[in-house]
């Protein structure tokens, strides 16, 4: 091949990749702009609201506000084609994971608008991300990924109980001190009792029916009559996930109804 092909051979990919990376960061930048504009939107709005509901009680109202605008966003770049629709449901699992999180450090920083604007400010920033990874690695089994996401989901609430148990059952107070610091400040028992019916009771919720719904099968059987049937088929993560975060839920449950009794 003579160096002048070579030189055209070259130049046309250099062209290609530099056109998709374009069509990426175009896209990219799209679905920032939607979903941190439809997760700031209605959490104000739902703050606002909550404010003639509730008055100084506007952590519910803005996690609220604040989950819907996400799933719509994300929702939003779905039908815009942004997130491929094998991807949807672990990229929306990502992004709730990470606006829990940043709610939680917002909660008790609520005298910090620097760490308030910038954490959900990245909230679109983590979907995009979560997207690429998706779509770099789209062998990754979805057992897999419910699993995994599902033990982050869990692990709060499983802290908590552990930590409660280790302290006020056997006298070990080292992982009960993270909470204590929490409860400790400026409005940190309200606050506390505000944010964590959404991470324990949320994550929980979602990490059990994800891997529950992720060991039951489709099956298509095909004779002299063609039919469907449901078949539950254990795997070994999933199933770790379920068992946890059942418990957790029933300890947590179980302690709530003997405090109010």
């Amino acid at each position: 091949m003579p160096p002048s092909a070579i030189l055209d051979l070259l130049a046309a990919k250099l062209t290609t990749r530099y056109m998709q990376n374009s069509n990426y960061l175009k896209r990219d930048l799209k679905t920032l702009v939607i979903v941190n504009f439809t997760t700031a939107i209605l959490m104000i709005l739902f703050s606002v609201v909550g404010h003639f509901l509730t008055p100084y009680k506007l952590i519910p109202s803005s996690v609220i506000g604040g989950t819907t605008g996400l799933l719509s966003g994300v929702y939003f770049c779905f039908r815009l084609n942004y997130i491929d629709k094998r991807n949807f449901s672990a990229v929306l699992l990502c992004s709730l994971i990470y606006f829990g999180a940043i709610s939680f450090v917002c909660v008790f920083n609520l005298n910090n608008p620097f760490v308030i604007i910038v954490g959900f400010s990245l909230t679109g920033l983590v979907t995009i991300i979560s997207n690429r990874f998706f779509e770099n690695n789209p062998n990754i089994s979805t057992n897999k990924i419910y699993g995994t996401l599902g033990l982050i989901l869990a692990f709060p609430a499983l802290y908590f109980v552990v930590a409660s148990i280790s302290k006020f059952q056997f006298g070990y107070g080292f992982l009960f001190s993270f909470v204590d610091n929490l409860l400790n400040r400026t409005n940190g028992q309200e606050n506390f009792n505000a944010i964590t019916p959404f991470i324990f009771g949320g994550g929980l919720m979602l990490a059990f029916a994800l891997n529950v719904f992720s060991q039951i099968e489709n099956i298509r059987t095909t004779n002299n009559f063609s039919y469907k049937s449901l078949r539950l088929r254990l795997k070994a993560l999933n199933l770790i996930v379920v068992i946890i975060s059942g418990s957790v839920g029933l300890a947590i449950l179980s302690y709530l109804a003997v405090e109010n009794l």
